[in-house]
């Protein structure tokens, strides 16, 4: 009596989703866990105001990220990232495109070419990072890419970063900033690379 109590209630706790249509196999497919789990993808999203500097900023986020971004350029009246309740938004808005990166650019007068960085874990907040940014130089903006458009960085190509100076290693707060850029920018994991022809 005890067993038969025991395996109907077990069967009860590991009920098995069956799909009824294509569309929802495809969603319990996307979601089942993986052997080698997909590259993060990132969130992008405007703030009430935005400057000419942040505009390009957030467009050269989104062309290095293409395939694994989701840009909205409508206007944010309600997200205020450090503020209680502020950050409801950007969790909505994380559930609703599947992403679990965040970017956020803001301009006001207090705090000029705000950029927010950000993280979830279960489309809940886990940390963020606000930076400012100063003498930003666009991609379309360098002579090499206005000279040649074979040398624009590619569909699922990583950026190369160089973290100079000690304080990156000592100073909790750049560790943290730097943690934060990889975990951005790390994409699909490689597992084969092609051999580069070297030329003399």
């Amino acid at each position: 009596c005890f067993f038969q109590l025991l395996g109907r209630q077990m069967s009860k706790m590991v009920a098995i989703r069956v799909p009824r249509n294509m569309r929802a196999k495809r969603e319990l497919l996307k979601h089942a866990p993986k052997l080698v789990e997909n590259g993060k993808k990132m969130l992008i999203l405007h703030g009430t105001k935005t400057s000419a500097v942040l505009n390009d900023v957030l467009a050269d986020f989104f062309h290095l990220k293409r395939d694994h971004a989701v840009k909205y350029t409508k206007k944010n009246d309600n997200i205020r990232p450090f503020e209680s309740g502020g950050e409801t938004s950007l969790e909505f808005f994380s559930l609703k495109s599947d992403c679990s990166l965040l970017v956020y650019g803001s301009h006001s007068k207090e705090r000029p070419n705000n950029l927010v960085l950000g993280r979830t874990y279960d489309h809940h907040i886990y940390d963020l990072v606000e930076v400012g940014v100063e003498n930003y130089k666009s991609i379309e903006s360098i002579e090499s890419y206005a000279y040649d458009k074979k040398l624009a960085p590619k569909l699922g190509t990583k950026p190369f970063f160089a973290f100079i100076g000690e304080h990156f290693e000592s100073v909790d707060e750049l560790k943290h900033l730097k943690e934060m850029l990889l975990d951005h920018f790390k994409g699909e994991v490689c597992i084969f690379i092609d051999k580069l022809e070297r030329r003399a």
